[in-house]
């Protein structure tokens, strides 16, 4: 494994667990409208952070699936544990990915 692939590991690691903090933060305040915000200001960022690692289809994909894809459900609580797990789903995948294949 290159040092690059060492490197995004340890900052998907990060951005999962910022990601249960955000979600926790909106649990624990009963502000789900507040969570969301957070968690879609997050999705940019990681989006944003990850362009430089990744190749042009893979960025291309998450962000259609995190930023152009919506959770309606019906209860806002539910909406955002919706969207927070679809992206610690595509966090690990990714970071398996690393480790098995490399950077895609």
């Amino acid at each position: 494994m290159t040092d690059q692939s060492d490197q995004l590991l340890g900052y998907i690691q990060n951005q999962i667990e910022e990601l249960n903090t955000i979600h926790a933060q909106a649990e624990k305040a009963l502000n789900a409208v507040q969570g969301k915000d957070h968690v879609t200001k997050w999705k940019r960022k990681v989006v944003d952070s990850l362009a430089p690692y990744v190749s042009p289809e893979y960025l291309q994909h998450i962000t259609k699936e995190w930023l152009e894809t919506s959770y309606f459900v019906g209860d806002v609580f539910d909406e955002l544990a919706d969207e927070v797990d679809m992206c610690r789903r595509h966090l690990k995948k990714l970071a398996k990915e690393i480790q098995t294949s490399g950077i895609p």
